[in-house]
């Protein structure tokens, strides 16, 4: 076993037969020392010599002039030695207490977490009150939803504070961000349409989500870490990647409402009209995200010239960003041109998701190519592939 030197040196038992054998010794060669007694022994002279290696007093070296300490020549030497600590203390000095007090709670209290307990309590008294509305769960169920977009605020305002930067600079706050996005438009279209079924579609989004995160530090890593140089534009950080990555929460929740149309229509046996208020629903959602999205990419060309000295290079991230643009563009205007009506949007909603999914995920994950490598990590492709296969199966049943 290991004991520290501090821990051994404290010992009395140590110090006794280590006395024991030296007596032993002292009486003359023919005296046997007890191997107890002699095992203290060498590992009290293995003590003294690590003492004195660490101490300095092992290395005898020549003092500069008579009079000096043993130690003098190695004076010199101890301002390197002592430059670590006096790094850690400057740097201690210069960060605020308060955004020490700030993390500490907030790893303790974890907001995420709390987030998502109060998404779930919030869905399942939606689901219990259904569409009475004067259920007396109801108001409780709207009040834990608004709770968790709160909390979900506080846990990103923490964040910005602390690392003084946008909380989307990887996978992990990106996810959560996608979280947010698709609680906040909930919040807003419930208030505005007056349905609960907002609420209700957004809650698995925003449950799986900060699961996801709060279960695989693995893989996504929840660290509050600098910025790369290149993200270090803020203004461009903060247009280009919150607006593309608020388009994927509007998108995930119009597909999560598609899910809810599509197993509507199928148990009560009715096609979905056009007039129908949960695809009028779908469709501020998708309208949302495309414009969102289109915004976004613009934004990014134009912060790849500012960072990369060129507007746009089919880069693997940036071929994907418009190819989910272009899908959904195709669906918005399928729907007008009478190409489809409810129950093909909402199959198109899913659809298209799935190019959401491989421009967020795929490239970063799966690809690992193209020059945003800042994104770039490993892990849960087995997971997001079968995900994707219960979506193609799901799409195939409901064809």
């Amino acid at each position: 076993r290991h004991f520290p030197p501090r821990l051994l040196a404290t010992q009395p038992q140590l110090a006794d037969l280590t006395r024991q054998a030296d007596a032993a010794r002292a009486s003359g060669p023919q005296t046997e020392i007890p191997p107890l007694a002699l095992a203290a022994q060498t590992v009290s002279l293995r003590l003294r010599i690590f003492s004195s290696l660490i101490s300095g007093d092992a290395f005898r070296v020549v003092p500069p002039s008579s009079g000096s300490p043993a130690e003098a020549p190695w004076s010199t030497t101890r301002s390197p030695i002592d430059l670590p600590d006096l790094l850690e203390a400057q740097k201690r000095a210069d960060l605020p207490s308060t955004k020490i007090q700030l993390e500490v709670a907030y790893l303790k209290y974890h907001p995420f977490r709390l987030a998502w307990i109060a998404w779930l309590l919030s869905a399942f008294l939606l689901l219990i009150a259904g569409q009475n509305l004067k259920h007396s769960l109801l108001p409780w169920g709207k009040t834990l939803a608004y709770l968790g977009l709160l909390l979900l605020i506080i846990g990103f305002a923490a964040r910005v504070y602390i690392a003084g930067r946008p909380p989307v600079t990887n996978m992990y706050e990106s996810i959560l961000w996608v979280a947010f996005g698709a609680g906040l438009f909930a919040v807003i279209f419930s208030i505005r349409h007056r349905s609960n079924l907002y609420l209700i579609a957004a809650s698995p989004i925003i449950i799986l989500s900060l699961i996801a995160s709060d279960l695989q530090p693995a893989v996504l890593d929840p660290s509050l870490n600098p910025l790369v140089p290149v993200l270090r534009s803020n203004f461009w950080l903060t247009t280009h990647v919150l607006t593309i990555t608020l388009s994927y929460g509007a998108f995930a929740l119009a597909a999560a409402l598609a899910h809810f149309l599509i197993l509507t229509s199928i148990r009560k046996k009715s096609p979905l009209a056009n007039d129908d208020p949960g695809v009028l629903h779908l469709y501020r959602c998708l309208q949302i995200g495309v414009f969102l999205l289109a915004v976004g990419v613009i934004l990014g060309g134009v912060w790849a010239n500012y960072s990369w000295g060129r507007f746009w290079d089919w880069d693997p991230k940036e071929t994907w960003a418009l190819i989910a643009l272009m899908a959904y563009i195709i669906l918005l205007h399928g729907r007008i041109g009478g190409w489809w009506g409810g129950y093909g949007l909402a199959i198109g909603s899913i659809a298209s998701f799935l190019t959401i999914l491989m421009a967020w995920y795929g490239v970063n994950f799966v690809l690992g190519k193209g020059l945003h490598s800042y994104g770039f990590g490993n892990g849960g492709q087995l997971y997001v592939g079968l995900f994707a296969l219960l979506e193609i199966a799901f799409l195939a049943f409901a064809l």
